[in-house]
């Protein structure tokens, strides 16, 4: 839907797909409720944090915040 008005790149999903394999290990492989949750709120956390930062800043704590919940807990919050 976005070719009329965009260059058509092989690149065109990838920050969709990036911000959900986030969301995926986060919330836990398998459980939609978990993936539910936690996509609502780094949706949350992300407009906060580039109101407040730059937006790379706002990217890096996400990924971080990912790679925390790795080390703390890998199979994700909720566990189907």
């Amino acid at each position: 839907l976005m070719v009329p008005i965009a260059l058509f790149t092989p690149m065109m999903g990838q920050n969709v797909l990036i911000k959900a394999f986030v969301v995926v290990v986060i919330g836990g492989m398998g459980s939609v409720t978990g993936a539910v949750v936690v996509g609502i709120a780094i949706g949350l956390l992300e407009v906060l944090l580039r109101s407040l930062l730059i937006d790379g800043f706002a990217q890096a704590i996400i990924y971080s915040l990912m790679i925390v919940m790795l080390l703390i807990r890998p199979q994700g919050l909720f566990q189907p």
